[in-house]
């Protein structure tokens, strides 16, 4: 399957709120959409989706993980926070983003929740890791 950015940030904003109804406010309420404006940069940015998925693929590591790490910095400033605790809505709305992405738009069919470890910073101790995909997957702009 061959799928552009343009494609997963299409799908993603137009259809997360309908899988997602409980996490609508994370795509349209003003106080997270800093943490929804970090979502969509990822997926805009085919590199860094290219090694969430490969981290997920290869190693088991849940693209929740990459994401956080990655964005760590900005999520620092966002939270005004060394620490870049989140709370339990922002950490399970962007976990719900990333499996809406692997579910949904890439087609993968299990998941499994992991341990990450991430308590020192952000607080979240475990996530999903998704398995089976339906289809290669090819990143294209």
């Amino acid at each position: 399957m061959i799928i552009t950015v343009d494609e997963i940030v299409q799908s993603t904003t137009g259809g997360f709120a309908q899988k997602y109804p409980h996490f609508k406010e994370f795509q349209t309420a003003e106080a997270y959409f800093p943490y929804w404006k970090l979502c969509l940069q990822a997926l805009q940015d085919r590199d860094l989706l290219g090694h969430i998925i490969f981290c997920n693929d290869l190693f088991g590591i849940p693209p929740v993980k990459t994401f956080l790490c990655y964005f760590a910095p900005q999520l620092q400033e966002i939270t005004a926070r060394e620490d870049a605790r989140l709370d339990d809505f922002v950490k399970k709305a962007i976990g719900a983003v990333w499996g809406y992405v692997f579910k949904v738009v890439f087609s993968y069919a299990q998941q499994k929740s992991v341990s990450v470890s991430l308590n020192r910073m952000f607080m979240v101790k475990t996530a999903t890791c998704y398995l089976q995909p339906q289809k290669t997957l090819v990143l294209a702009y």
